[in-house]
């Protein structure tokens, strides 16, 4: 177990910032379709703590390695934190032993609270994207709730305002802000609709900062919200921060839960049509395993993990 450093306070921030340019050693196996004769880019396997996790970074790391995976998602702060714990050095060369590396950081500012709560996350963020960045991040990525019980206009004005702020920080660090729009007609049945689709979050993005703003594109919204691969084809590769992939129960769309969702593979959506889609456009980035279901939390970590490495590993293959 490596030996916890003392260090003053901000000096860990400064010692990272310094270092924030130098690139990550590579790590883990990427997943490569044609490019030359399909134009797609290459893209990671990665997992995602909601479908499995462990409480410590070596183990969650060391999990999803054993189970096929070639990056790990998680919080921003859970990154930071590990890294204050022992150093960037260290953080960067186990990741290159386990072939498995940090494939993004969960933004971590809580805009949707109250004013507080927000200047409170800020004070800490830069620290935390610097860290981040020198992990070889590439954004960090966040939902936004696809209904209000507010005024909208206030309630865009809101996340208009906070989210330019967090863009500029991140900016700042050479990192992107992503935003997820839920798709599911059942998530917005109480209170006034937001946005719950991709021309909405783009319209958002635009209005952010158009520079640094893209979307965090879940393949479970995507379909619940009726998009098309077409919808993809229409992006440019920068818009797109990070995806998630999942799948759907059989039934009609407008009835689907958010949170009672398939392993990939296991359920009705055309995911090599979704991943193809975003091959054509050259997305390079993490797909991260975001399954909400009973039965992966029931089971625990390890078999969760095993039945989602497994699940994409077929996905993977079908996609080549």
């Amino acid at each position: 177990m490596p030996k916890p450093r003392e260090l003053r306070v901000g000096s860990l921030f400064e010692e990272v910032e310094n270092v924030v340019q130098i690139a990550l050693a590579e790590a883990g196996a990427h997943w490569v379709a044609d490019a030359d004769e399909e134009g797609y880019g290459t893209m990671q396997s990665c997992l995602n703590p909601v479908t499995a996790s462990l409480p410590e970074p070596e183990e969650y790391v060391r999990l999803a390695a054993a189970n096929g995976f070639s990056a790990v998602d998680h919080g921003a702060t859970f990154w930071a934190d590990w890294v204050k714990k022992t150093s960037l050095d260290h953080v960067r060369g186990f990741c290159a032993a386990q072939r498995c590396s940090v494939g993004h950081g969960g933004m971590p500012v809580n805009f949707r609270e109250g004013e507080d709560a927000f200047r409170t996350d800020m004070k800490t963020f830069p620290g935390v994207c610097a860290v981040n960045k020198a992990l070889g991040v590439r954004g960090m990525a966040t939902w936004i709730a696809p209904a209000t019980t507010t005024d909208v206009a206030e309630f865009r004005a809101m996340h208009v305002t906070r989210l330019r702020e967090v863009a500029r920080v991140l900016a700042a660090h050479g990192l992107r802000l992503g935003l997820e729009f839920v798709g599911p007609k059942t998530s917005r049945q109480s209170g006034n609709p937001f946005i719950y689709d991709m021309p909405g979050m783009l319209d958002l993005c635009a209005e952010i900062n158009p520079d640094v703003c893209g979307l965090l594109l879940d393949s479970y919204h995507w379909y619940t919200s009726h998009a098309t691969t077409d919808d993809i084809a229409r992006l440019a590769p920068e818009q797109v921060v990070h995806v998630h992939i999942n799948d759907a129960y059989p039934g009609p769309i407008d009835e689907l839960l958010d949170l009672k969702r398939l392993l990939p593979g296991e359920g009705v959506i055309d995911l090599n049509a979704f991943l193809e889609a975003l091959g054509r456009i050259s997305y390079d980035g993490p797909v991260a395993v975001e399954t909400f279901d009973d039965t992966l939390r029931a089971v625990g970590p390890e078999e969760a993990a095993r039945r989602a490495g497994k699940a994409m590993a077929a996905v993977i293959a079908g996609f080549q």
